[in-house]
């Protein structure tokens, strides 16, 4: 029929469907050397083949969906649409990180952005987004050949990493500040709801998993694997420190604090108190100054020197730098997590009398016996 042949152009057809042609392009693009503007130049007029398809459509997919139920008509996407997002939306947020280079240019692929937001608006795809944050983590050891960083991608890739940076590297406020494409109904709902829903999930990831989570983020002051892994994040091998495993709970014990609301009355909203629409949220950092017992856990910890806080600090660090969307949590919860733990590394980072040279190699070991 002329909707399966269309498929087959789409995207059934091997290495000369358009999708195929497309993630052929985009590979040249992110790994390629030694030809960076023509392997952009192709990559751009494969996607303009894309947004020319979609353009074609009655509705935002890429064909009319014909089925029955209830299930059909053009506002449904078809499996053509299922095969293109995974892969669209890694190059959208690999290229942003490594070439700077916008995949939603609304100018010049407006049919393609409509696409992108129409597939966002569906509650069955939405769990399976991911971040470009993880993909840019997650791409280079699973293509081997690792991916190259274009002209002018600086300010996009510190945006991108600006709440996984250690916490000693300080972000600039526009990077703090950058909001990531397809999640505006996180950013944009009423604080009391999303923000509040979001803290909540990452908060029970933390109840839920806590032994593990710990003992986790005390790799980072523990023994690293060997051989060591091809992957920057990973290290199944490494050997958890167990004294530091103690530091780690504490304070990820008033993380989970900071995220339900806590406050220093006792008074802590919980889970079915956080539903309610009552007081807006307050910034993490705010909180972290409103609380005495944090600050008290803080000063203790530094009683144990400099290199202890670090230490503690490279833990916390450690466990930031590998939350993964969707693996972990959602995007918006992952988020949530992110800036509280750095909220917490922070303070540490101001408690601690750190050398400037931050911990010097085996001074971990020192730290924690």
């Amino acid at each position: 029929t002329k909707d399966t042949l269309y498929m087959q152009f789409l995207c059934d057809d091997g290495r000369n469907s358009l999708e195929r042609r497309l993630y052929g392009e985009w590979m040249w693009y992110l790994t390629g050397k030694r030809k960076p503007v023509e392997y952009r130049q192709r990559y751009e007029a494969v996607l303009d083949e894309v947004e020319e398809e979609l353009s074609r459509s009655p509705g935002p997919f890429f064909m009319v969906n014909t089925g029955t139920n209830g299930g059909g008509g053009v506002n449904h996407p078809t499996l053509a649409d299922i095969k293109f997002i995974p892969f669209l939306e890694r190059q959208a947020s690999s290229l942003m990180y490594y070439k700077g280079f916008n995949v939603r240019d609304e100018k010049r692929w407006p049919n393609l952005v409509q696409w992108f937001e129409a597939m966002e608006a569906r509650p069955s795809y939405r769990p399976t987004k991911s971040c470009s944050y993880t993909h840019s983590r997650a791409l280079p050891p699973q293509l081997g050949s690792g991916c190259t960083f274009g002209d002018g991608c600086e300010e996009m890739r510190d945006a991108i990493d600006a709440y996984c940076l250690p916490a000693s590297e300080e972000s600039t406020r526009a990077a703090m500040e950058w909001r990531e494409r397809g999640w505006e109904a996180y950013y944009e709902s009423d604080e009391n709801s999303s923000k509040r829903i979001a803290r909540r999930e990452a908060a029970e990831r933390i109840i839920s998993n806590q032994e593990r989570i710990c003992k986790f983020a005390a790799r980072a002051a523990g023994t690293p694997g060997f051989p060591a892994a091809s992957a920057e994040l990973a290290d199944p091998k490494a050997e958890s420190n167990e004294f530091a495993q103690v530091a780690v709970d504490v304070f990820l014990r008033y993380t989970v604090d900071l995220l339900l609301d806590g406050n220093e009355n006792g008074d802590n909203k919980s889970m079915w108190m956080m539903m309610k629409k009552e007081a807006p949220t307050v910034d993490m950092a705010d909180k972290v100054k409103e609380s005495k017992s944090l600050q008290m856990a803080s000063e203790a910890l530094a009683k144990g020197g400099d290199m202890t806080v670090q230490a503690t600090i490279d833990c916390l660090d450690y466990l930031r730098q590998r939350i993964g969307v969707p693996r972990d949590m959602s995007y918006p919860a992952a988020q949530e997590l992110r800036e509280a733990l750095l909220a917490v590394s922070t303070l540490l980072v101001k408690r601690g009398i750190l050398t400037d040279g931050g911990v010097e190699e085996g001074m971990r070991k020192v730290a924690y016996p």
